[in-house]
């Protein structure tokens, strides 16, 4: 004796098979869109090596009756040579601007670029792949006008060697010694070895 299928499931199994085949087509559908979307965004993007240009706040500072305003400027340059990142793209090296005034007149105007931390500072092999990742405000004191400076990997906001620059007060040439004291130099040390 043969079982006959009940008339009322065939229709329900039709509906429940094309609802199923309906969903697959329209996951697969928006699958690909959404793959598409992001090439076309990724696309878009300026790509490695080009930060924008950034002006720090001003910072002010009073020391022995004088009042300090220094400026920071930080851009990306064509005219240096490229640095390649951590995934061999190239990556532009920076200028570094900075303005000193004292009591209104300035008495520092000048760039700094990676090269001036080379030689007793730093070994250029070891620079080699490093870029100025900036400079900025410290203290005035006894001393003279102190700003911190780090050569870094680029996008690499961890690791690095610091170095200080210590302007005299009438402005000039500052001195600039690595800082020993900064825990990054050492692990970058280690690294680089």
């Amino acid at each position: 004796m043969k079982k006959h299928l009940n008339p009322i499931y065939s229709p329900l199994a039709l509906l429940v098979l094309s609802l199923f085949i309906s969903a697959c087509h329209r996951t697969t559908s928006t699958q690909d869109t959404d793959v598409d979307t992001t090439q076309y965004v990724l696309a878009q993007e300026t790509g490695p090596g080009h930060d924008e240009a950034q002006t720090l706040a001003p910072v002010e500072a009073d020391y022995n009756n004088k009042h300090y305003v220094v400026s920071v400027s930080i851009a990306p340059s064509d005219s240096l040579p490229m640095v390649k990142d951590d995934f061999g793209d190239p990556y532009q090296d920076n200028i570094v601007s900075v303005n000193i005034t004292s009591n209104g007149q300035t008495i520092v105007d000048c760039q700094f670029t990676k090269a001036d931390f080379i030689g007793a500072a730093i070994a250029s092999d070891h620079a080699s792949d490093m870029i100025l990742g900036g400079i900025a405000f410290d203290k005035v004191d006894a001393s003279g006008i102190h700003l911190g400076a780090m050569l870094s990997r680029p996008c690499d906001v961890e690791g690095g060697v610091a170095f200080r620059l210590t302007f005299p007060h009438q402005g000039g040439t500052p001195s600039i010694v690595r800082d020993t004291t900064n825990e990054l130099d050492d692990a970058y040390d280690q690294q680089a070895e």
